[in-house]
């Protein structure tokens, strides 16, 4: 159990260093004179950078250990939420921003490789599972704490903050985190054969249309995440700590799809299971576009995102894990792909889509299907592929 509790926070790292910071944006941009789309990218420079790092930290964990580089990274995020607390230019975050999202990266990497090297088949999934249900539940919870932080005391008491459960984290690994990786085990940090083993992934066809539905779908549930502020704060008229009617039905949509998968899953099969988390995501989509088209600013508008949930953690399971099937040996370098892909793309959506669609309710719904539509269409695609290959004269 202990470490359960040491990779979940180890994998909330992404999460202390965006959704917690996510209620404090207005405060943010009102404070540095900063326009909204200025604001925006206070979010979209930290996913963005942390997708280039996620190619790079497993590499570097397998040649320097784990601990050295989960310990580094957590001291750069350290000091550069320090120094964010004392910025007086919008610029000046964005780059404090884009090294803290460089480390944060390691966090979720670094965790999986810690499960990879203690234990394998079965019980590797047991424990993705334990830390899963931990970080959702986490991930309720820090955006509150960010809220309650910025309007007590505002949004430079958020990073000093956050420096200080850095600087907590440090002690805790410095005296519990076992070195997982031996030094026998580790290997030299050869780039040019690591940037052929990327090449080689993303030259595969099945891997990119699994993947891109997965990202179609994760990035749908993103936009709304980074509008959080603006859908409570512009549209319903309340203060940042309401924030939790975005997350709480997000939240028990995850749980509510963790519990469904597993009992389903076995009985009807990759194709069956997907059929019916491709309902729920129709079934959610249809629902949010209807309300948001229909009714004004309400309580309403936020059942849709439980019903998207739902579908959406019954389908990643399934489309990460036919995406590594066939990858064999690099089937770790093909995992640092999906995040690469799932971060860049969420960079994309908070920096450009969501400034653009956050001015009215319709707007983003439409823009939302849109993205679930084309996630829609890769996986059909990718089933018309299989069927094709089967039905082909040998």
């Amino acid at each position: 159990m202990v470490l359960v509790l040491l990779l979940s926070v180890m994998g909330l790292l992404n999460s202390f260093g965006s959704d917690m910071l996510l209620p404090a944006l207005p405060q943010i941009g009102s404070n540095l004179s900063a326009s909204p789309w200025e604001t925006q990218q206070v979010v979209s420079l930290f996913f963005l950078t942390c997708a280039l790092m996620s190619l790079w930290h497993g590499a570097l964990a397998d040649a320097w250990g784990r601990r050295r580089v989960i310990i580094g990274a957590l001291l750069v995020l350290m000091l550069a939420a320090l120094a964010s607390a004392y910025c007086s230019d919008i610029r000046q975050l964005w780059i404090l921003r884009a090294i803290q999202g460089m480390a944060a990266a390691a966090g979720m990497v670094v965790s999986r490789a810690i499960v990879r090297d203690r234990h394998d088949g079965l019980a590797v999934q047991h424990l993705l599972s334990r830390i899963s249900l931990l970080q959702t539940i986490a991930f309720v919870l820090v955006p509150i704490l960010g809220a309650s932080i910025t309007v007590a005391w505002g949004w430079r008491a958020l990073f000093l903050t956050f420096a200080g459960i850095c600087l907590v984290i440090i002690v805790i690994y410095w005296r519990w985190l076992p070195e997982t990786l031996s030094g026998a085990r580790r290997q030299p940090l050869r780039p040019m054969a690591l940037v052929r083993s990327y090449l080689g992934v993303l030259g595969s066809a099945s891997f990119m249309r699994l993947t891109a539905a997965h990202v179609a779908n994760w990035v749908s549930m993103v936009a709304y995440v980074v509008a959080a502020p603006v859908l409570v704060m512009r549209h319903l008229g309340l203060d940042a700590t309401h924030i939790y009617l975005v997350f709480g039905p997000l939240a028990l949509g995850m749980v509510f799809g963790f519990w469904l998968f597993a009992r389903i899953a076995g009985r009807h099969g990759p194709e069956g299971t997907l059929m019916l988390a491709y309902g729920i995501l129709g079934v959610g989509t249809l629902l949010n576009v209807g309300l948001a088209m229909a009714l004004p600013p309400g309580l309403i508008h936020f059942l849709p995102l439980f019903v998207y949930a739902i579908g959406m953690y019954i389908a990643v399971p399934l489309l990460l894990g036919l995406g590594l099937e066939p990858m064999g040996n690099r089937a770790g370098v093909a995992s640092s792909c999906q995040m690469f892909l799932q971060h860049g793309t969420s960079a994309l959506v908070a920096g450009l889509l969501v400034p653009l669609l956050c001015d009215s309710l319709a707007h983003l719904a439409l823009g939302v299907a849109c993205l679930t539509a084309a996630g829609t269409i890769s996986l059909l695609w990718e089933r018309q592929a299989i069927r094709h290959a089967v039905t082909a004269p040998a």
